[in-house]
Order: structure tokens, then sequence, then C-alpha cells
């Protein structure tokens, strides 16, 4: 059930980090170009109005919100599947030095 929702977490979290990523490309630029008015700046207005870089702030604040409230949860998931677990995870890392004794029963 943890891995369910581990996993259903990391997809919206990919979701909505993509979205916050577009949303941030269709703002426009304190110098009026840019990538902004490439993605249709004009038509943003004509669907919001002329408030329509505060439409656009605002609800990239909101995503970026939601975006680190499921990082959370799912840093949460993995810290309660770590202690629930009856190992402790550990790295698998194996760059520990052969002692000395197994060089020269291998050259024998």
């Amino acid at each position: 059930m943890l891995t369910f929702l581990i996993v259903l977490i990391s997809i919206a979290l990919l979701g909505v980090s993509a979205f916050a990523i577009l949303l941030v490309l269709m703002q426009r630029s304190p110098e009026g170009g840019g990538f902004g008015s490439a993605l249709g700046g004009s038509a943003m207005e004509s669907v919001f109005g002329g408030d329509a870089g505060d439409v656009l702030v605002r609800s990239t604040g909101k995503v970026i919100g939601v975006f680190f409230l499921l990082s959370f949860f799912l840093s949460l998931c993995y810290v309660h599947r770590t202690r629930n677990s009856s190992q402790p995870y550990q790295l698998p890392l194996h760059l520990t030095a052969p002692s000395p004794k197994d060089n020269s029963s291998d050259r024998g």
C-alpha cells in the first residue's frame, strides 16, 4: 500500500513540476520579450484581460506550493517505509578495501 502511495505521489510530482516549468516559461520577462511572448503572450491577455501577468504569478505560486507539499509527503512516505522495514536502509556500496590476509591467500 505504501509503495502504491509513493508511486502515485511521484507521478503527481512529475506532472506538477512540468506544469510549473510551463507556467514559469509563459510569464512575460521584464524587458517585454522572451519566451512568454513566443508562447502566446497576446492570447493570454485576451483570455485573462490586462492582468494576465498577475494571474500567472499567482498560479505559479500556488503550483510551487503544491510541489513543495508533494515533496514533503513523499519524503515522509520514504521515512515511514524505512522505519517500518525489518532491516535499516543501507546504501549498496561495496567499496571496502580487502584486508592484507585476503591478498596473501590469492598469491599462493
